[in-house]
């Protein structure tokens, strides 16, 4: 694979590595919640319970000032939309063939 995205600044985990980060983050996601949910079955308040907010999930992958929508204009040919209009006006236009 190409190493031109990669910076030799920037050390990357071994994959196995980031496997067992990723999943003790998942499992200490789960157990806080069903934490939260325990105690809400157990008769306390929704609202006086401390839920785990958007802080709580684990950083992404991306940066987020990176994420922000393309400059990019869409190509309209490459959508359905022109497809199907492109397969009508071919049936229309055999059509008026047939008949013609």
């Amino acid at each position: 694979m190409s190493n031109r995205h990669r910076s030799t600044d920037e050390v990357v985990p071994h994959h196995e590595e980031r496997r067992v980060q990723t999943r003790s983050e998942r499992h200490r996601v789960n157990t806080a919640l069903a934490d939260v949910t325990g105690q809400i079955l157990g008769g306390a308040e929704p609202d006086d319970v401390i839920e785990p907010g958007v802080g709580f999930r684990a950083e992404r992958h991306h940066d987020p000032a990176k994420a922000r929508p393309s400059s990019r204009r869409r190509r309209h040919w490459k959508l359905k939309m022109w497809k199907r209009r492109t397969a009508a006006r071919r049936e229309k236009a055999a059509m008026e063939r047939s008949t013609g």
